[in-house]
């Protein structure tokens, strides 16, 4: 994909810090160009020695975890790396499953839709790690799930194949306690 816009954009926009990463973090801000919303997941205002090792590192792998999910829905669409230190991804509208839960109800086909989405992404063998956080689940405007903050996934091209179905169950785990904790009766045995 083309970049669509640079860092110097991002500046001269003076682009709203949505979430101001702590230490070793990156800051996440909101970036408007054309009439598209995009996220931009930056380490540049780490410390240095973290910026420029950590910092680089996990912008570029988790840039890569998106890329190799690109069509899998509830995945964030178009990512790029805007630079050494940061990626973009274009926005999800919605509102973390933490606040959701509290503004409407949450049925099983959300739950079920999750699910789907964990295994089109266990099938391009990726694994998230912390799905039982729930402020990394959206749920979208119109009610559909979508997954954020890949910065604890894992590719499983490089983890030894007896450990996949492992890492795999702690995914579905996690959809699965949230789906417990949110919608208790809605959870058959299967």
């Amino acid at each position: 994909m083309m970049q669509p816009f640079t860092r110097a954009d991002v500046s001269r926009a003076d682009a709203p810090v949505v979430s101001r990463g702590r230490w070793g973090n990156a800051d996440i801000l909101r970036f408007e160009r054309d009439g598209a919303v995009w996220m931009v997941k930056d380490f540049s205002s780490c410390p240095s020695v973290i910026k420029n090792t950590w910092g680089r590192w996990m912008a570029s792998r988790e840039c890569r975890v998106l890329d190799r999910l690109q069509g899998v829905r509830g995945i964030p669409a178009q990512p790029f790396m805007l630079d050494a230190f940061a990626f973009c991804y274009r926005y999800i509208p919605g509102t973390n499953l933490k606040i959701a839960r509290k503004e409407q109800p949450i049925g099983p086909g959300f739950f079920l839709a999750l699910e789907e989405t964990v295994r089109r992404m266990h099938e391009r063998n990726i694994v998230h790690l912390d799905i039982r956080y729930m402020r990394n689940i959206l749920v979208t405007d119109d009610g559909a799930p979508a997954l954020l903050d890949f910065q604890s996934s894992l590719f499983l091209d490089a983890i030894p194949k007896r450990l996949h179905a492992f890492l795999k169950n702690i995914d579905i785990s996690g959809v699965y306690k949230c789906w417990r904790k949110i919608s208790p009766g809605t959870i058959d045995e299967e």
